[in-house]
């Protein structure tokens, strides 16, 4: 035992020996522990010798003395029924004996051969053995995963000759030499393969999940479905091999592509931020993303492992969305972990790590070469008919740059800031289920050490999930999460704020540790990026505890209670000082900014917020079947509490940036909040099943609110489903062979809204300050106007859908829904007169999201042993604002530049100057203006400048002018999985996008581009229109004044931003069990994969899918990986 353990920890070490340099020594220690436990544990090659059983049967089948055996230890017994009689009776005592005397005694005399392999026990046919005119037959069962399928019966057609594969999947057989013979190849809860064969080759047989025959099902609010039996629309994503395999820090981006109308929105690479938005079916005026539950209980996204995963589910229209009531109004995802597997009490252990390479997936160019840079302020000024302000300098800097790039610097400030990035995410997990006891515990870590400097995050999650089987009608168990995040503290705000405000003419950082300061005339005021981002020093930390507990109780058949108590803590602290050096101009070796005024001092900033909150539930549910009728009800009470407190205090004045904390002397700034929100609701819900052919289900949900008034706080949120599984039918069976499954299903309901601040129906107020006599006095002041009628924002949705599952391996399921969203809740914005601006919260527009969805599956065999899966998912969604304030009122908002709010109009659409052309020629513009044309917006345009359609033909081009134009919201959205699998090899690639999207680049040459003093200009700069050099695509740019046509919001800064991005790309290999068995091992497997790298877009900007015009670019992610199971 010492021998094999010993080799097990010298494999183990071998093999992560790279990646756990990098991790943390308690981890490194832990992993260390398990790995030296798992290799204690493999030795024990010698179970079958040492499990003694006591037998005393008398006169009984076979078949009932291996399911003793099976009871008594872990062995399971493989063997065609065909080919062993397990019927014949005998009588066998046995006192403290092993297994092999048994089976000795049980068999003797007859013509079954066994063979033992670990806990598996494999019964033949000594008389298939080969004889001179039989040839043999050999090959490999495995799932389309490429995993071996143990016990699968290989049966040769019209013969009684037959055996089961082994342990690897393997078989052997032999049959009438000279001759072809089809083999049938089955196994439970997987579809028959017929084989034809002569025997010349091995066989490579990749048997096919039977979802009918596994009655697979679906996590639905407070409890599971089959999903044949499903009313609503429900999307459901496991979680394999090849999502685990992925780089991925974050659950959205795992989403992205894979569930018809999600389209999941990464604005943002920050590390440690999920700064993804989702929106499902379209979007609305109150925003929202769906409601997040894990195991059941209130969650969110970043506070969960996409290895600690199972598998999701997503609900997506009102009949299976409803029970969820006050929260459901933009769908709900259900995240359900792992658990214990199997109850055969072995305690089986993974680890998963993988190291990546991260670069930006974009970034749109810059000048960086600054005799360029002063060549364009040059024509900008000349433009505006100043003189220009760079002459012999531009030669002078080209030529110095060559041999002094300190004093002549042409910096890019995207490689200035942009540094390698590594990210490794690793994960150590056991899971076991003796029958009794059923656990899974994980213990994950992420290091991302941040693309840009400052920027590193690093967390450790530990997961436990523990579930007790008192007896046969009672359940308990614990759901217990913990974890720990770190952030450097980058002031990332600032630098994508002011990143264009610098110049290439800047040293970022010299050899000896200086930041550099502008070195170009006229431009003092240029930002350093780079110490911008590196001048808080400190961390940010979050804490994160979870804890849910829970019991089912099962007091007669058909009928289960529940209950359910579950609390969320939660903690963030961020300490940092600010601390500006100097900037230094190394022309003269003079600073350009002195750094901290040692006058005012440093300032340290401390932030602290908690939240505590809890939630608990009970619900009942009884199941009665009456003949071919099925009834089931389920009621169910919940109630919940969420407590939020913060602190923060900024302390000025501070002589030096080493104090450590804010107690120290100087100016001291504080500040704390602290908030409530409760609610309580009671749900139901109705099922019918007749015959398996006729589906009903209705639910109700009541729900109140501490947001709203008394006499508002409750909504009510019905819903109800039908369904007709039409292939049931008599009339169905001939068509059976080509559609096995037809199913229509048709639902409508209402779900609920509260998203409006905590106290937006109470009196507010603020502190002020006000002048009283010759002396200032604290007082207070309202902080708006408030609606006391306001109530819950209610979305209607009818969903009429079609499931399909034909050919054998093809499902289809496509839905249309219309959801309309009325009573929103908004602010309606009114006149200064007022003493504000800021208008009370109504009830008022209404949304209508109307669209079409498909997913088309796909899994087979295309050639022997070459597996195919394939997935295909769309989403047609139209968007219109229905009722707002008029069908004549333009309200700006909608959340995209120079958005507005217009009836009968998609959210957000654009309203801007439609540019016809640049002008060419001045003698365009003089014959315009002889034939009565008027000009506004800067007035006259000249050559360079642009030319504004007139709209309405009256021959005056001003703002009125302006057009509504653009696709603000995207209408088509697409995912597609495809899958390979050979022998042991895997391949996966996932493609995800949208199509029909605008987006306005608000930074792109509009006002702040006509700055000529500190400004990093986009190299598009270059081909501007100037005299000498005409263009038709790029017009003239201006310093700051009313002729700058190119600040005016026009068409030309709006862009397509569809696109394709090829979100994985994986290719993996999993060691053969018989070789990975030898180093003690139940599975190896390694993996490459590429994440974001490669996306087709025509949009210019940083990213489409980023946030903002410039942000924390997303990741594109070079990985390698291992996954070893014991």
């Amino acid at each position: 035992m010492q021998k094999h353990c010993s080799i097990q920890f010298f494999w183990i070490g071998k093999l992560l020996c790279v990646t756990l340099n990098k991790i943390p020594l308690p981890m490194r220690l832990l992993i260390i522990m398990l790995c030296i436990s798992v290799g204690c544990i493999s030795a024990a090659n010698t179970y079958a010798q040492n499990t003694i059983l006591e037998l005393n049967v008398e006169n009984q089948t076979v078949e009932s003395v291996l399911n003793k055996i099976e009871a008594q230890t872990e062995f399971m017994f493989f063997y065609n029924s065909k080919q062993v009689d397990v019927h014949r009776r005998v009588s066998i005592t046995a006192n403290k004996q092993n297994v092999f005397k048994i089976l000795d005694e049980l068999f003797k005399n007859t013509d079954v051969a066994y063979s033992v392999l670990d806990k598996s026990i494999i019964l033949s046919n000594k008389q298939l053995l080969k004889t001179e005119n039989q040839k043999k037959i050999t090959g490999k069962v495995v799932d389309v995963n490429g995993e071996p399928i143990i016990g699968a019966t290989v049966a040769v057609r019209g013969a009684t000759v037959g055996t089961v594969s082994d342990i690897d999947g393997n078989f052997v057989l032999y049959v009438e030499a000279g001759k072809e013979v089809w083999l049938d190849v089955s196994y439970i809860g997987y579809k028959k393969q017929e084989i034809k064969t002569d025997g010349n080759k091995p066989l490579a047989i990749t048997l096919i999940e039977n979802m009918a025959m596994l009655d697979e099902v679906v996590v639905v609010g407070y409890g599971v479905q089959k999903k044949v039996n499903l009313t609503g629309s429900v999307a459901t994503v496991s979680f394999g091999k090849e999502m685990n395999s992925r780089p991925l820090t974050n659950v959205s981006s795992a989403l992205s592509g894979m569930v018809p109308g999600l389209n999941v929105r990464q604005s943002s690479g920050t590390p440690g931020a999920d700064g993804a938005s989702l929106t499902l079916r379209g979007a609305s005026l109150n925003g929202g993303s769906p409601y997040v539950l894990i195991d059941g209980m209130p969650g969110d996204l970043n506070q969960i492992s996409p290895n600690d995963i199972e598998n999701i589910s997503v609900l997506k229209d009102a009949a299976s969305a409803a029970i969820y009531g006050n929260k459901a109004a933009n769908g709900v995802i259900l995240i359900t972990t792992k658990s214990g597997v199997s109850n055969s009490g072995k305690i089986s252990f993974e680890y998963n790590g993988n190291v990546g390479f991260s670069k930006p997936t974009n970034l749109f160019d810059v000048i960086s070469d600054t005799p360029d840079h002063m060549t364009v302020i040059n024509n900008i000024l000349k433009n505006s008919g100043q003189s220009a302000r760079y002459t012999t300098e531009i030669e002078e800097w080209r030529e110095g740059s060559k041999t002094d790039p300190l004093r002549y610097p042409n910096t890019n400030w995207w490689d200035a800031l942009i540094k390698d990035n590594v990210i490794q995410t690793h994960q150590f997990s056991a899971r076991g289920n003796n029958g009794k006891i059923s656990f899974y515990t994980s213990v994950n870590y992420q290091d991302n050490n941040g693309l840009i400097p400052n920027s590193s995050y690093q967390s450790t999650t530990f997961r436990n999930n523990i579930e007790y089987k008192v007896n046969d009608w009672l359940k308990l168990g614990n759901i217990m999460t913990s974890m720990y995040g770190k952030n450097d503290p980058a002031d990332l705000g600032a630098a994508f704020t002011w990143f264009m405000a610098t110049t290439p003419g800047m040293v970022p950082q010299s050899p000896d540790g200086r930041y550099g300061g502008a070195q170009t005339v006229g431009e003092s005021g240029a930002n350093n990026l780079l110490q911008i981002v590196e001048w808080n020093r400190g961390s940010k930390e979050k804490r994160r505890f979870t804890t849910k507990f829970f019991a089912e109780l099962t007091p007669a058949k058909g009928w289960k209670i529940n209950a359910n108590y579950y609390r969320d803590f939660y903690s963030y602290y961020e300490s940092y000082v600010v601390d500006q050096q100097p900037r230094w101009n190394f022309q003269t070796n003079t600073m350009t900014f002195t750094g901290v005024d040692t006058s005012q001092g440093y300032r340290r900033q401390n932030t602290e917020g908690k939240a505590d909150n809890y939630n608990m539930n009970v619900f009942s549910s009884y199941t009665k079947k009456l003949k071919e009728h099925e009834f089931s009800l389920m009621l169910g009470y919940e109630q919940g509490v969420d407590v939020g407190k913060g602190f923060s205090n900024l302390r000025q004045g501070l002589y030096s940036p080493e104090v450590p904390n804010a107690t120290a002397s100087g100016d001291l700034l504080s500040g704390a909040n602290h908030n409530e929100d409760a609610y309580q609701s009671v749900f139901s819900r109705l099922n019918y099943n007749l015959a398996d052919r006729y589906l009903f289900e209705l639910n109700w949900r009541v729900d109140g609110s501490s947001r709203f008034a008394e006499g508002h706080r409750w909504g009510h949120f019905p819903s109800v489903s039908l369904a007709w599984r039409v292939s049931e039918e008599k009339f169905w069976r001939s068509m059976r062979k080509y559609v096995e499954n037809f199913k229509l299903r048709a639902s409508y309901g209402a779900l609920g809204n509260n998203n409006v601040g905590l106290y937006a129906t109470k009196e507010i107020y603020n502190s002020a300050n006000t002048a009283f006599g010759d002396k200032v006095q604290a007082g207070i002041v309202p902080g708006g106007f408030v609606n006391n009628e306001l109530t819950w924002e209610k979305t209607r949705v009818l969903d009429i859908g079609v499931d399909i599952n034909f050919l054998k391996n093809f499902s289809l399921s496509v839905d249309f829904y219309n959801k309309e969203t009325l009573n929103i809740l908004t602010s309606r914005p009114i006149s200064y007169n007022n003493g504000t601006s800021s208008g009370p919260v109504i009830n008022g527009p209404k949304v209508r999201n109307r669209g079409v969805e498909f997913e088309l599956n796909y899994t087979g065999q295309i050639a022997q042993g070459l597996g195919l899966q394939v997935s295909l998912n769309g989403a047609l969604n139209q968007n219109k604002v229905t009722e707002y304030q008029g069908k004549d009122k333009l309200i700006q908002g909608g959340g995209t530049p120079y958005g507005y709010i217009v009836e009968g109009q998609p959210i957000g659409k654009f309203y801007i100057m439609k540019v016809d052309h640049i002008v060419q020629s001045k003698d365009e513009i003089d014959a315009m203006s002889a034939d009565g044309y008027r000009f506004g917006l800067g007035g006259i345009p000249g050559p360079g400048d642009f030319l504004f359609s007139d709209t309405y033909g009256d021959k005056r081009i001003n703002e009125n002018d302006r057009v509504l134009i653009g696709n603000p919201q995207p209408k088509f959205t697409f995912g597609a999985n495809v899958g390979l699998n050979y022998k042991n090899i895997d391949f996966n690639v996932l493609f995800s996008g949208v199509l029909g999207w605008d987006r306005y680049i608000n930074n792109q040459f509009t006002s702040l581009s006509a700055h000529t003093v500190g400004y990093l200009y986009p190299k598009e700069f270059l081909n501007m229109y100037t005299d000498e050099k005409p263009s038709k695509d790029y017009p003239k740019v201006y310093t700051n004044n009313s002729k700058n046509q190119v600040s005016v919001g026009s068409t030309w800064h709006l862009h397509k931003a569809d696109y394709m991005r090829i979100k994985t790309i994986q290719i993996g290999y999993t060691l053969p069990a018989n070789i990975s068995r030898k180093i003690f091992m139940d599975k190896l497997r390694v993996y490459a994969n590429l994440e974001n790298f490669f996306t087709i877009t025509s949009y210019p900007g940083l990213d489409p899918e980023i946030a903002g015009d410039i942000d924390y670019p997303l990741l594109k992610t070079a990985s390698i990986g291992i996954n070893i199971s014991f």
